[in-house]
């Protein structure tokens, strides 16, 4: 198999084809609820279709299955073998299920159990995928050289960390994608903090509106590595110098008003390593 040069890889994702696939390519993957964008499904359908069957298509933060349906609709058409593993606790609240599941008869009470919904809205591919329920700090990956690894479960950083240590090892170099959906979330600023502890692992491919970025993985992530670009421990100061880093490292890509807005939360909110608790005193603090 040819092995595509980093160059030629580079100017295909700068060209942004997955802005080209029209709806009816998805198929009935299209119809599965989703909180991606149009352009970020389309670009899960794109790299799905675009995989050489070299490993498993790792999905990261399922919620309702329309990421992994996207990826897997795309896969059906690479030619190639394909798995996707899909990892989640499969859990909804109600407002989240009354937003994003509209269609579907809303549950009496919070933590709602999704995977009925999940396993008929990826019924077409069963024999294809496999769901992993259950907190993902708590899983580990053995599954062996991974292809696509999409990360929308690094909601924290002691999560982030943990999802780096299992799942960055197994990307194989010059070949492997790393879709950070919540890369510029302005309450996930550890996201560019832990990518900027290993630019030399990652080389940034391009920019998909509003938040997320996407990595070609470039050289092994060793032990030293991981260690190196740990993010759960790091001061405000140290973490705030990170995301500096981060700002410059993707010049000319990503706007630096969104590395200022995670700044700003890391000052208003000291010490704090989930996002979710960020968002919350954010709008206390509006109150």
């Amino acid at each position: 198999m040819r092995v595509q040069p980093v160059t030629e890889i580079m100017e295909e994702f700068a060209a942004r084809p997955w802005q080209a696939v029209p709806d009816a390519d998805l198929g009935v993957a299209a119809e599965v609820p989703t909180m991606l964008t149009r352009e970020e499904g389309c670009l899960y359908h794109w790299l799905g279709r675009r995989a050489k069957g070299l490993g498993a298509t790792v999905d990261l933060g399922a919620y309702a299955g329309g990421s992994a349906a996207r990826l897997l609709s795309g896969l059906a058409l690479s030619g190639h073998p394909f798995h996707v593993h899909s990892y989640d606790r499969f859990r909804s609240s109600r407002a989240y299920w009354s937003r994003f599941l509209p269609d579907e008869p809303l549950p009496e009470a919070d933590d709602a159990d999704l995977l009925p919904v999940v396993r008929r809205h990826l019924a077409p591919w069963a024999d294809h995928v496999t769901l992993h329920v259950g907190d993902i700090g708590e899983k580990l990956w053995t599954g062996g050289p991974i292809e696509i690894l999409s990360v929308d479960a690094a909601k924290g950083s002691a999560m982030a960390d943990h999802i780096a240590d299992q799942f960055f090892p197994a990307l194989v170099p010059g070949r492997s994608i790393l879709v950070q959906q919540d890369y510029l979330m302005a309450v996930q600023p550890w996201l560019p903090a832990q990518m900027v502890g290993l630019r030399e692992h990652f080389l940034p491919l391009a920019h998909v509106p509003k938040v997320g970025l996407v990595f070609l993985s470039v050289a092994p992530v060793t032990e030293q590595a991981l260690a190196a670009a740990r993010v759960d421990t790091l001061t405000d100061g140290k973490l705030m110098a990170r995301v500096r880093e981060a700002a410059r490292w993707h010049e000319g890509m990503v706007p630096r008003a969104a590395f200022k807005s995670m700044l700003m939360q890391i000052k208003e909110h000291p010490g704090v390593r989930f996002g979710w608790q960020m968002r919350r005193a954010s709008a206390e603090g509006r109150r």
